[in-house]
């Protein structure tokens, strides 16, 4: 077969002889590896299921967590905290219109999500809130001095002293 300009280099042209059609496959693997970091990506073995980017942090006074949700709406968020397992749960809609649309490919993930993580630090769960602005979601979770989880234990050498 003689290689095409538009061809890239070391790949077999699965869709016949159309250069077009081996650049736009080209371009949508592009696409995928550029958008895959962003919001919120389908998990590998669990199709369907979206996985909402988090960041902790921690301050001295408390841990925050910070969750990309763009396109969630408020009510359909749910933030459950037990013990020290933080979770985020929800639901991303597609939109649905009145008139009837025919997708020739649907890219935008949705559907259901989960995010369970352990927190850092013992936490005030009286005072722990969320809000969600502009795609983000922010939970702020206040931190208890009174229940320190660890604590430095000084080794010392040495015959041991027993009583």
């Amino acid at each position: 077969m003689a290689r095409h300009p538009l061809m890239p280099l070391g790949s077999r042209n699965l869709l016949g002889s159309d250069p077009f059609a081996s650049f736009q496959q080209g371009m949508n693997r592009l696409f995928e590896d550029v958008f895959r970091g962003t919001g919120m990506t389908p998990t590998e073995g669990h199709e369907g299921m979206i996985m909402p980017h988090l960041n902790v942090s921690e301050t001295e006074n408390e841990v925050r967590i910070t969750a990309e949700l763009p396109g969630v709406a408020e009510k359909d968020v749910d933030v459950t905290l037990d013990d020290d397992v933080l979770t985020i749960r929800g639901e991303k809609r597609m939109e649905k219109k009145e008139d009837k649309e025919n997708f020739h490919f649907v890219e935008r993930s949705f559907g259901q999500f989960q995010r369970s993580i352990r927190i850092p630090r013992s936490v005030n769960a009286a005072q722990v809130h969320a809000h969600v602005a502009d795609g983000i979601l922010t939970i702020t979770l206040p931190k208890n001095p009174a229940q320190e989880r660890s604590r430095h234990i000084k080794v010392s050498s040495g015959a041991s002293t027993s009583h």
